[in-house]
């Protein structure tokens, strides 16, 4: 590739104009040139930490006809790699992968789900009882817990404690699933673990030493949907953006969703808002931040759900500037203006040149080495000499627009081409 301009993940930032050489699948040279006009950008293939792949986002099971749309719609906003929580065994998925001619991200998949405390469960349960549950040594070493609350009452930390510590020892990694339960929350914070997904609810009693140790994966947009989904010219507005943003969502599942019939049942009766308020107050997690869209979740579809997540971090984060000028704006016009029609259309960079792309860069290495780390994606998030050849191909700066990173034009895997939106044979690099 000639005259590419890449992710520099040391900087934050692109690099000036080079040539990329890939030899089987791997990035053998990188060789600055001279520049040119129009430039391609590439950006390393995303990670995902958290997808569900069993469920189809319309509140139904996935088919095995619907599988290879499903992946490819994750390479068509840019993922390399995903990873499988709350699935049934996947081998045989991972094997169909293999053998046909289905081009899909990289996927792991997480270890059988424990409900903590017990709690009775169906014939055929994809979780675990309690957390006393066995490993399984096809899957990865994330062991996710659901702190399900049950009856008001909280859980024991004597016992969250003991297991943490007893995977750890184990070279396991525990997982708090919190469902924007305060108390599941400051029971995962107390006894230390390190990775916390969804939203963090309103009077939760954060320390500073907690704020830098753990990873937060605020899975946004699950909430966002169910308060989305009773406001029809809203959901209009942002569905129409999701297609132009993310073709393969506009072509596939724009018109399978018909929610004015479909009942969603809220993970929370706290409206978006306060989740969203709260985050912007506590920034010293914003460094903390690790990518997980909740694809699967309802209304959630592969690549349209990591565009819900990014545009809502990305007008959540932006509000810092406000605050560093000084400007005070009345809690209740933002929050109208932020579920109002167009209410994601965030600034154009000239009217914002310094605030807007230091967020966009801070999202882009969230989806990339933090992210990439966590799962274990062999590039980490990176394009580097020697590394894999994982890449997403854009044909303009994404810092200098909103939702810049979407849509690609290309995705490339291996240093194969795994995705293009153009008429162009796959199989084949540029």
């Amino acid at each position: 590739m000639k005259a590419v301009r890449i992710w520099d993940s040391e900087k934050a930032n692109f690099s000036g104009f080079v040539n990329l050489e890939i030899v089987q699948g791997k990035i053998t040279s990188i060789q600055p040139t001279k520049e040119t006009q129009n430039p391609e950008y590439l950006l390393p293939g995303f990670c995902d930490a958290s997808v569900t792949l069993g469920a189809n986002s319309i509140g139904g099971k996935t088919s095995r006809t619907e599988f290879q749309t499903i992946l490819t719609g994750f390479l068509s906003a840019g993922f390399s790699h995903i990873e499988s929580v709350a699935d049934p065994n996947l081998g045989a998925l991972q094997s169909e992968i293999g053998k046909s001619k289905w081009n899909a991200p990289i996927l792991s998949q997480s270890q059988k789900p424990s409900l903590f405390p017990e709690l009775k469960l169906g014939e055929g349960a994809i979780y675990q009882s309690g957390l006393s549950g066995k490993m399984d040594p096809k899957r990865n070493k994330h062991v996710p817990i659901f702190l399900k609350e049950k009856e008001n009452k909280g859980f024991s930390q004597t016992e969250l404690y003991t297991k943490r510590k007893e995977l750890e020892a184990s070279g396991q990694l525990a997982v708090a699933y919190t469902f924007a339960d305060k108390t599941s929350w400051e029971d995962a914070l107390d006894t230390g673990f390190s990775v916390i997904f969804h939203p963090m609810p309103e009077g939760t009693n954060l320390f500073r030493a907690q704020k830098r140790d753990f990873l937060w994966a605020p899975m946004f947009g699950i909430l966002y949907l169910q308060e989305l989904k009773g406001k029809q010219e809203e959901w209009k507005e942002e569905q129409k953006l999701w297609s132009e943003l993310n073709p393969h969502y506009g072509k596939v599942w724009k018109e399978s969703l018909h929610w004015e019939s479909e009942t969603v049942e809220s993970e929370t009766s706290e409206p978006f808002s306060v989740y969203a308020s709260l985050f912007q107050k506590e920034k010293e997690t914003h460094s903390n931040l690790l990518f997980a869209s909740g694809t699967g979740h309802w209304g959630l579809f592969p690549g349209q759900a990591a565009i819900v997540e990014v545009r809502l971090w990305e007008s959540l984060l932006r509000e810092e500037r406000n605050e560093r000028q000084g400007l005070k704006e009345n809690s209740n016009r933002f929050w109208e203006s932020l579920f109002g029609r167009k209410s994601y259309l965030v600034l154009p960079t000239k009217q914002d040149e310094e605030s807007l792309p230091k967020v966009r860069r801070r999202i882009i290495q969230t989806l990339t080495e933090k992210t990439c780390q966590y799962v274990g994606a062999d590039h980490g998030g990176k394009i580097r000499v020697g590394g894999p050849a994982h890449f997403s191909i854009l044909k303009e700066n994404p810092l200098k627009r909103s939702s810049g990173i979407f849509p690609i034009e290309s995705m490339v895997l291996g240093g194969k081409l795994v995705y293009t939106s153009k008429p162009t044979k796959e199989g084949t690099a540029k």
